[in-house]
Formats: C-alpha cells, sequence, structure tokens
C-alpha cells in the first residue's frame, strides 16, 4: 500500500533514550511502516536529532514534550511537521497515546490529518550593544537569577517604552504554546495555541508589578539586567548562557513557525485541559 494522500515518503522516529521503551516502539513502528505503507523511516535518539541529515517528511516523536520542544529546533526552520507520540508525563504537545500509534498513522498517512501552525520566539542576547546569542523558543525565554537564591532586576521596556522594573527570581516571556508551562506553574494565563501573542509573567515578584501581560504578537520586549552576580537565561527549557549586568535580552515573534499534524479538533484542547494539568503516573523521564 502506498502512503495515501499524504505524499509522505520518509519519516524520522526521534525517540527519547531514557525512556525502556521507546526505542522498540520506534523499531516497530518503523517496520510496520515499511510493509504497510512503503514508507521509509529512519530513527535517532533526542540527544542526536539536531546532527542527523536524514530526509523526512514527517518527524515523529517518541517521548513527551521535551522531546518535541527539542526536535522543534530541527523541524522548525525546515518546515517539517512535528507528531508525538506521548512516553511523558503531560503531553500537552503530543498527538496520541502509545497504544493508539497504529491508528493515528494510519489516519496520517491515509491524508486525514491537518497542519496546525504555532506561533514561536526570537530570543536573542545583546552584551555591550553586541548580539552573543540568538536562538528560537517554541514554549519560552527565561531571564532569571542564579544559582544564589538573590533577587535580579529586569527593567523592562515594551516597543522602546519602559514599563517597569521587575524585582523577581526571573521573568518569563513565553508563546501561547508555553502558557501551559512555566508560566503557567507561577500563575500565567492559559492562551490557546493557536493565538499569537506574548505573554509576560514574573515569577517570585517582590515590590513590583506581579500580575501577567498578554501582549500583541508584534511587540518587541527588551529585558536590561541588573544584577551583582551572573543570572542566566534560558530557551525551551535550555540553559543559553550566564547574564552579566548590563546584559540585554530581546524577545519578539520568529519568522519562523512550528508545524504539527493534528487529527483533533480545537475543542479538544479546552475537554482536555484539565486532564492534561494533571501529572501521570509513568515514566519520570522526558
Amino acid at each position: 500500500m502506498a502512503s495515501g494522500e499524504c505524499g509522505i515518503k520518509y519519516i524520522g522516529l526521534i525517540y527519547n533514550a531514557r525512556v525502556e521503551r521507546s526505542l522498540p516502539l520506534a523499531q516497530e513502528i518503523k517496520a510496520w511502516l515499511l510493509n504497510t505503507y512503503d514508507v521509509e523511516a529512519w530513527h535517532c535518539p533526542v540527544s542526536e536529532c539536531l546532527t542527523v541529515s536524514y530526509p523526512a517528511d514527517l518527524l515523529i516523536t517518541l517521548g513527551g514534550d521535551g522531546s518535541i520542544l527539542r526536535v522543534a529546533q530541527r523541524a522548525a526552520p525546515a518546515e517539517i511537521p512535528i507528531l508525538g507520540i506521548n512516553l511523558g508525563r503531560v503531553g500537552f504537545l503530543t498527538e496520541a497515546a502509545p497504544e493508539l500509534w497504529q491508528t493515528t498513522l494510519t489516519q496520517v498517512l491515509d491524508g486525514k490529518a491537518s497542519l496546525e501552525s504555532r506561533m514561536m520566539l526570537s530570543v536573542t542576547l545583546f552584551r555591550e550593544g553586541v548580539a552573543i546569542a540568538e536562538e528560537q523558543a517554541l514554549n519560552d525565554a527565561v531571564v532569571s537569577r542564579g544559582a544564589l537564591a538573590r533577587t535580579v532586576r529586569l527593567h523592562t521596556a515594551i516597543d522602546g517604552a519602559m514599563m517597569t522594573r521587575y524585582v523577581a527570581d526571573g521573568l518569563i516571556l513565553a508563546t501561547p504554546t508555553g502558557s501551559t508551562a512555566y508560566a503557567y506553574a507561577v500563575g500565567g494565563p492559559i492562551l490557546p495555541p493557536w493565538l499569537d501573542n506574548i505573554v509576560v509573567v514574573p515569577a517570585a515578584p517582590h515590590l513590583s508589578m506581579e500580575r501577567p501581560l498578554v501582549l500583541d504578537a508584534q511587540s518587541v520586549i527588551e529585558v536590561q539586567v541588573e544584577t551583582q552576580i551572573p543570572g542566566m537565561l534560558s530557551v525551551d527549557g535550555r540553559m543559553e548562557g550566564e547574564l552579566v549586568n548590563g546584559d540585554v535580552v530581546r524577545v519578539e515573534r520568529s519568522e519562523i513557525r512550528a508545524r504539527f499534524l493534528r487529527l483533533r479538533s480545537r475543542n479538544d484542547f479546552y475537554e482536555t485541559l484539565a486532564t492534561r494539568l494533571t501529572p501521570r503516573n509513568g515514566d519520570p523521564y522526558d
């Protein structure tokens, strides 16, 4: 049987090696794809997904949301859609439970899936006016204190106008996708993932503005760090480097967008919201 109406010829299976059942499942799916749909597939662990150069019309993750965030670094710039099979605990970004993988992939390869596009953030770190690092975020960028339990002062401007100085453990700048992650954990609002907005949420603010903000996607946020000890910049949970006094982090909507294959309707986001926010039993690694 051919790959139906979807036009998919090559599939990459990216598995979380810390989840014991992920590699056997990848091998099982790979054999099934070839035997049932004559679709060629390859597999590799998440830790190597940025270095492999095999062709792919679709990337399937076998893990949780953390696996998808890592895979998005490769998939989004190349405009390759992602489909997640949830072997993690929450799985907001995933599409299918592991026991339903065959049904899910049958529908996908028969052309029944739709393409969903999600906003990403461009995160640039400036030191003495020079850009020294740039990353793309599907979830969030976090400007925070370092190892010592001391607050940092974050002078925050929006579209060139100074808004406030946060005195806090950190400041989270999230996409709608990331609104259900760290931003939600510290009291931020939940936004449907198909919107284009930027969420600004302080973490443990002290005697400073504590309410979260929801900004237009066109907004440009600049955060200047005031600190006597090194702070940290993280993007989608990855440590990107230390922050020193005077550093500026600029966050704005990226020209790159993440793409996901979906079988469920938008209504499912609301129907499953409470369930997804309840931790699942199972493998603690993702």
